[in-house]
């Protein structure tokens, strides 16, 4: 019996139709990657499972009993909470527990004689019940978790209040996959974690026996990860067995084919309109007339074949009326440090024209701090750094520093630029 059962499912904003007559099952054990456009409705269904809102008709059906765990891409915590209170929120009552325990053991640190034993029977007492239900073990498992998305031990004991964004986006993880639940609603969920930490989850996932789903829009995540893809388009959920890579020559295949039928289609409608046009007033005419009612039947049908929908696709080039010179930028033990803590030290490197490199390494570990050293909006602690003539260099901030919060997209996108029209920019914002 599937764990999750959606049949007929209609949804709608004012005039946008996001669902209509979509169905889709899903059983233990699956991990299926949910794709499709921006604003096309993924997040919509997410929210429909876990009750958020409601679909208009049809049926959204999930086995009784079944715990959901849902990763969104924003969050809330308490915010006087420590980043490892809130991850033992998962267990509600061993969290207690543990908070308890905690406090005693900082209150037998200042206790002595006979306050000291009490506070000792009363840590006896609770150990035992902590040990019961099974709390080393889920202990375990919230550290080993907790570590495997990238929050250190440094930062457990901090209020989550002082997290950055990405911290927590991986506390929210963490929470998720501690809890153990029997369906996983993951809305981008390698979203601000380095390479390790996404290696971590993805093997975490493979050996997950609940049913998973997740909106991703990286294809790698979803080539190692997906047993199946459901894709949302045009209101519906399409479903092709296998990882990414399998579904694109599916669907290939299968929009190859549907525009072949829909041509063979739309041809003989317009020779059925063309024969009761000349036929429709003759000695024909009543063939005609026949031929017509079962034209007009049709195109109200579910039989009618719909042409392929072309997505929007981007284009664009980074040209440049200058040529700059072979040699971009010259690094010679570079190195950083922020007081007592060495960020890197005598980094040196080459840039040619042409070159396109990657800079990996874990949070935190300092990469834009090198681009920020680079660019010359921060102090390098030693080295050199010599830049090519005639270059034109472009920086794309992942926090957005450089945008003024209240101005709108246009007045963004032309601020610190010649005058364009405004139809350009629009064009520009179109692509």
């Amino acid at each position: 019996m599937p764990l999750l059962t959606i049949q007929s499912l209609e949804k709608s904003f004012g005039d946008h139709i996001v669902f209509d007559k979509a169905d889709m099952l899903l059983d233990r054990g699956e991990r299926v990657g949910l794709i499709g456009d921006n604003g096309s409705g993924k997040t919509t269904l997410f929210k429909m499972l876990t009750g958020e809102m409601e679909p208009e008709a049809g049926v959204m059906s999930i086995n009784r009993g079944i715990k959901i765990g849902h990763v969104t891409q924003h969050t809330e915590f308490d915010p006087n909470n420590t980043v490892i209170d809130e991850a033992e929120l998962a267990f509600a009552r061993l969290h207690d527990l543990a908070h308890d325990m905690r406090e005693l053991e900082h209150e037998m640190a200042e206790h002595q004689d006979e306050d000291l034993e009490r506070t000792l029977k009363k840590y006896e007492d609770l150990q035992h019940e902590f040990e019961a239900a099974g709390g080393y073990a889920w202990q375990h498992k919230l550290e080993a978790t907790l570590l495997g998305v990238g929050l250190t031990r440094d930062l457990w004991e901090i209020n989550v209040e002082k997290l950055s964004g990405g911290q927590r986006s991986r506390l929210n993880l963490a929470k998720v996959l501690i809890a153990d639940p029997d369906l996983l609603l993951l809305d981008e969920p390698t979203n601000h974690l380095d390479l390790a930490a996404i290696e971590w989850v993805e093997n975490y996932l493979l050996q997950y026996t609940g049913a998973v789903l997740i909106i991703s829009h990286d294809r790698y995540l979803l080539d190692r990860l997906s047993t199946r893809i459901v894709w949302l388009t045009q209101t519906k959920l399409r479903s092709y067995p296998g990882n990414y890579s399998s579904f694109v020559v599916q669907r290939e295949l299968h929009e190859l084919t549907q525009q072949r039928q829909y041509e063979q289609q739309q041809e003989q409608i317009e020779k059925t309109k063309e024969f009761v046009r000349r036929f429709g007033a003759g000695q024909r005419a009543r063939e005609a007339k026949g031929r017509e009612k079962r034209l007009n039947r049709l195109l109200k049908s579910d039989a009618m074949i719909d042409a392929v929908a072309t997505s929007a696709k981007i284009h664009f080039s980074l040209d440049t009326d200058q040529r700059a010179g072979d040699q971009v930028l010259q690094v010679r033990n570079l190195s950083k440090s922020f007081g007592d803590r060495e960020i890197w030290k005598d980094v040196s490197f080459r840039v040619g024209r042409g070159d396109r490199i990657g800079i990996v390494g874990p949070n935190g570990s300092g990469k834009t701090t090198l681009l920020r050293v680079l660019l010359g909006e921060q102090d390098a602690t030693d080295g050199h750094i010599k830049w090519g003539a005639n270059l034109n260099i472009g920086y794309y901030d992942q926090r957005l520093e450089d945008f003024d919060p209240d101005a709108s997209i246009i007045e963004e996108l032309a601020a610190d630029r010649p005058p364009i029209p405004e139809q350009k920019l629009r064009d520009l914002l179109a692509i």
